[in-house]
């Protein structure tokens, strides 16, 4: 803008107005006001100068955070200068001087003063901004009190030295933007500075007095200042008190005009330096300081020796002490005493563990911090006692140093930020919580710095007035675009972030404190905690701990329970592990305590846990979802299926993760649709799919230990699972055979011959268990052969080696194991037919050669894989051959004969084939269904469920008699199951070891509490419904009083 526009300005107000309020002064009135006092201060001859000065300020108002507090305090500091004329002459000329006061002018009221009241130090700014260190500091002000007359004028000259390195360091920290760990050392070092003058000009003034205190060898007494909190941590505020203790070697008596006792000396020492930093003068207090954290409070005397403050520790510390002493650093007199006192006091802070009590002692002083500021109404907005505030990250990096620090030195130290990185270098902390914890500490810290450098307050608290919040918001960064209520204005922008951040800061806290410990009656005390937390409890200890509980070798249980708390690889953390692991001690302890076999389940949970590969994942997972603790702890004890699947294949955890927590099945295609992803592009299938079934099983098996869905359902995801392996195969295994011969086509037409594969069986139904059989017929079109490859075959032969390869896909092999046992002997013939049938030959079997058996299986066959519709006249074939009229008279007496061959094999102990057992039922089923399928199709089903379902809808079995023949198969087939589950192998043979009928029981959900009752009760169950299974074939298949065909 031209010179004589702006000049023009000021000739008008409403124009003065309207260009302030574009500049981002918000009061326009105020604004013009202190305008037309610092142009007054030019002098009406100094035209150039206005119109330079209204230059500066219209490029460097709008880059302010508040431009009208900033114009205000620049006529207030004119109006200070000792010429103000020639002072805006100067500064018309030098615009970075101008720039420099704005930003202090606009962000900082109390460093606004402090330049008002020394107008000079602008200049001291611009030429000594540089940072200073601790020693540096010392001897500047040292320099200064010695050449300062009279004595009393001291404490003035501590404050004046406060308040011109505070400007500095908010110099820097505001208009060059140095980062907050280092405006928070400078603090510091300004405080050590400050304190060191402190104790030299008090240690002089009683000298003088009382003379030189001396040790018992003659030498004078040494006194060391130590600072706590965040002076000790070298991370103080703009305003913080400062915690300090004093002490001095040793007792003694002064050498001079008046003998006094060393504690006498010091205490008047220690009195006078607390004068000298916060006796309240005009210039107000150089530091507030809180004696407080010293032995004994309020109540101890003000100075200790060594050996008293040493003893006090030793024989009363709390616990509270230790966390604060972790912060303690010398930072006046004899640094050397200072030193030698934290190498003493050490293991007094970082003991070899940290005990249950000792966690609860943090955690009820935590709690106690909290209330209080609920009940003041801050906790939202209390910055840093609230929730999700700075005390939170200090208690968080704290409590996991006294956790760690006494087994792992690297974790100490008095640093806030130094601690963090160290405790994720151990792997306490993880990296998201690290990232975490280290953002909103600087966030909330830098929040601090700007609310008290607004002025000199020891404040925490957010203003409440949105006016003042907007402040705040646009001193921390935020833009100053949008209306006050805008939810796009900084005062909402930043409260968003604030609370999304502190909100994730909590999180933390309650992971890893407050609810990693439970609050339970009795539960923190636990002694199995300290055992756990104790890396080298005494015989006597882990004898008495682990006797509470029923393990029969306890040297063997501790060692167990100690492979638990350590991780197995190098790159996981020990410390988080076992920080984890104590915190579900207890109750991993009680819930070992009730299974059958608390040993045997401890080995076998051990083994489980190193598999999975990452132990503290799992005891994190178990301290957020208790219930899932229970739930892993039964599946240990009771499913050596799924418990082999984890330890032979390690790095399932998120596999077990997901059985533990996810509560739904998936559905067939979602299987089928996993595996196909899985296998895209893959060149070899084995162990994609045998990795495949066995997290599959795993899954399965979880969600059946835990009872999380009825049998029914889980034959079903078994079944599907085989469904989508045999798929994937039968679609690789084709591939292979076709790039050396080609496609196979029909001889008729030279289309290509489509194939099926049919299943039967329990494969058939959807109803497959653990380590069941796949019952498999493969079909396809017609003769022919193949055409467009390297080599020509028949289409019988073509598909015959993809069956075959097929068949050693799925079955045993040296590096992978068995997928699937397969039986092919349902086919046509049997054993002496070909491998593969046409669908013609197929059909001609069953329409003219076929026994009443095959007929009877045939019921159950279900297409599970075909190519180009195939499968639809494949199922129609099926339908036709079953609706075919049958002869009761003569199939009857037929199926009896066949159930007697079955269970003359088997002993009367055996679920599927003994008297009633499930061979029973399914015959009932098959046999109804093939009876009366020529009247009613409809009945015709796969699965026997569903075959018992359209039996009862089509009038065929009466409603009491569908519901005992479920009831039966549901109590079968979950014992089958169970017992798979429990011996991880195919039988189906009742157990006749009490131990393992005991398991079995628990596992179906019998009472646990009284083993001897809950076997009985089980085997009177299998005896009835077997023997009412008996009773029902009997009368349906051979009595002439059954259901009408």
């Amino acid at each position: 803008m031209h010179a004589h526009r702006l000049l023009s300005k000021l000739a008008n107000l409403e124009d003065a107005r309207e260009w302030l309020v574009g500049l981002g002064v918000r009061d326009a009135k105020r604004g013009v006001d202190d305008l037309l006092d610092l142009v007054g201060r030019c002098g009406s001859d100094s035209n150039d100068v206005v119109v330079r000065i209204l230059e500066q300020l219209e490029v460097l108002l709008p880059r302010c955070s508040d431009p009208g507090m900033a114009l205000t305090n620049l006529d207030r500091y004119v109006a200070a200068l000792a010429t103000p004329r020639g002072g805006l002459a100067r500064l018309a000329v030098r615009p970075r001087a101008t720039e420099t006061l704005l930003q202090v002018f606009s962000t900082s009221q109390h460093l606004s003063e402090v330049l008002i009241r020394s107008p000079e130090l602008i200049d001291w700014l611009q030429s000594g901004a540089e940072r200073r260190d601790r020693q540096t500091l010392i001897d500047d002000l040292w320099n200064i009190l010695t050449r300062s007359e009279p004595a009393d004028d001291h404490r003035l000259a501590l404050r004046r030295f406060r308040l011109r390195e505070t400007l500095r360091i908010g110099y820097n920290d505001i208009v060059r933007g140095f980062p907050l760990e280092v405006t928070t050392v400078d603090l510091s070092n300004l405080a050590d500075a400050c304190v060191e003058a402190a104790t030299r000009l008090a240690r002089a003034s009683v000298e003088s007095r009382y003379g030189t205190p001396m040790r018992a060898d003659g030498e004078p007494a040494r006194f060391v200042v130590l600072g706590l909190g965040k002076l000790g941590g070298t991370e103080l505020n703009y305003s913080s008190d400062i915690d300090l203790i004093f002490m001095y070697d040793e007792d003694g008596m002064t050498r001079g005009p008046r003998v006094v006792s060393s504690s006498e000396f010091f205490a008047r020492m220690g009195g006078e330096v607390v004068r000298l930093l916060a006796d309240h003068t005009q210039l107000g207090m150089a530091y507030r300081v809180d004696m407080r954290l010293r032995p004994e409070g309020d109540q101890g005397v003000l100075v200790r020796s060594f050996d008293a403050t040493m003893g006090y520790y030793v024989t009363r510390g709390r616990t509270w002490e230790r966390q604060a002493l972790i912060k303690c650093r010398p930072v006046a007199g004899d640094l050397d005493l200072g030193r030698g006192f934290i190498e003493a006091i050490t293991p007094f802070i970082y003991r070899r563990y940290l005990s249950a009590s000792e966690i609860a002692e943090i955690k009820a002083l935590k709690r106690r911090i909290e209330q209080r500021t609920a009940s003041a109404g801050r906790a939202e907005v209390e910055v840093k006692t609230g929730r999700g505030g700075i005390r939170d990250v200090e208690f968080v990096v704290q409590f996991l140093q006294l956790l760690h620090g006494g087994e792992y030195p690297e974790v100490r130290g008095p640093n806030t930020f130094e601690a963090i990185d160290r405790l994720e270098q151990l792997g306490s902390l993880t990296a998201e919580e690290r990232a975490v914890m280290d953002g909103t500490y600087r966030f909330l810290r830098q929040v601090e710095h700007r609310l008290q450098i607004l002025f000199d307050r020891q404040t925490h608290e957010m203003p409440r007035d949105i006016e003042d919040l907007r402040t705040l918001a646009i001193r921390m960064g935020y833009t100053a675009q949008g209306a006050l209520d805008e939810r796009s204005g900084p005062a909402h922008r930043f409260l968003a972030d604030y609370k999304s951040k502190t909100e994730l800061n909590r999180r933390i806290l309650d992971h890893i404190l407050h609810d990693a410990f439970l609050d339970d009656a009795g539960a923190e005390a636990d002694p199995v905690v300290d055992l756990v937390l104790d890396p080298d409890p005494s015989d006597e200890l882990v004898a008495e701990v682990l006797g509470r509980y029923p393990f029969r070798d306890r040297a063997g249980a501790y060692q167990n329970l100690m492979a638990l708390a350590r991780e197995d690889f190098p790159f996981l953390s020990h410390a988080r592990c076992r920080h984890f692991l104590a915190s579900i001690a207890p109750r991993l302890m009680q819930a070992l305590g009730q299974t059958a076999d608390p040993d045997l389940t401890l080995a076998n949970l051990e083994k489980v846990s190193a598999s999975l590969g990452a132990k503290a994942i799992l005891w994190e997972l178990f301290n957020f979802n208790p219930p899932s603790l229970r739930l892993y702890v039964d599946l240990c004890a009771t499913s050596q299926l799924v418990s082999r699947l984890l330890i032979t294949n390690p790095g399932m955890i998120d596999d077990l993760m997901d059985s533990l927590v996810i509560d739904r099945p998936l559905p067939g295609a979602a299987i089928k649709a996993e595996l196909a992803e899985l296998t895209k592009g893959a060149e070899d299938l084995a162990p994609i799919l045998w990795s495949f079934r066995n997290k599959e099983w795993v899954r399965i098996g979880t969600r059946d230990v835990l009872g999380r869905e009825p049998i029914r359902e889980v034959t079903r995801e078994l079944a599907d699972v085989a469904e989508a392996v045999v798929g994937q195969i039968a679609r690789n295994q084709w591939t292979q055979r076709a790039k050396r011969f080609g496609v196979p086509t029909r001889a008729t037409d030279g289309a290509r011959d489509r194939w099926a594969i049919l299943a039967l069986g329990r494969l058939g139904g959807r109803e497959l268990n653990y380590h069941s059989d796949l019952d498999l017929v493969f079909l396809h079109e017609s003769d022919g052969q193949t055409m467009r490859g390297v080599d020509t075959t028949s289409n019988q032969q073509f598909v015959t080696e993809v069956a075959q390869r097929m068949l050693k896909a799925l079955g045993r092999d040296a590096l992978t194991g068995t997928l699937y046992q397969v039986d092919t002997r349902l086919r046509p013939h049997g054993a002496a037919g070909p491998l593969v049938n046409t669908l013609e030959s197929f059909t001609h079997y069953y329409e003219t050669a076929a026994q009443s058996w095959e007929r009877l299986a045939l019921t159950r066959g279900r297409v599970i894989f075909a190519t180009g519709g195939f499968g639809r006249e494949v199922g129609e074939a099926l339908r036709a051959i079953l609706t075919a009229p049958v002869d009761p008279a003569t199939i009857g007496p037929e199926v009896a004969a066949m159930r007697r061959r079955l269970e003359d094999s088997r002993s009367r102990n055996d679920l599927k084939r003994g008297i009633g057992g499930l061979a029973d039922v399914e015959f009932i089923v098959q046999y109804l269904m093939l009876v009366n399928a020529a009247q009613r199709p409809d009945v015709l089903r796969t699965n026997l469920w569903d075959g018992l379902d359209a039996l009862l809808k089509a009038g065929v079995l009466p409603a009491d008699m569908h519901a005992e023949l479920r009831d039966i198969y549901n109590f079968l087939r979950s014992v089958e199951a169970r017992l798979r589950l429990v011996h991880d192998r195919a039988g189906t043979e009742l157990p006749e070891d009490p131990d393992d009928l005991t398991r079995l029981a628990r596992r179906l959900n019998y009472d646990a509490a009284d083993p001897t009752l809950a076997v009985s009760t089980f085997l009177l169950d299998s005896a009835r419904f077997t023997t009412r299974a008996r009773a029902i074939f009997q009368q349906i298949i051979l009595s002439e009083d059954k259901p009408e065909a």
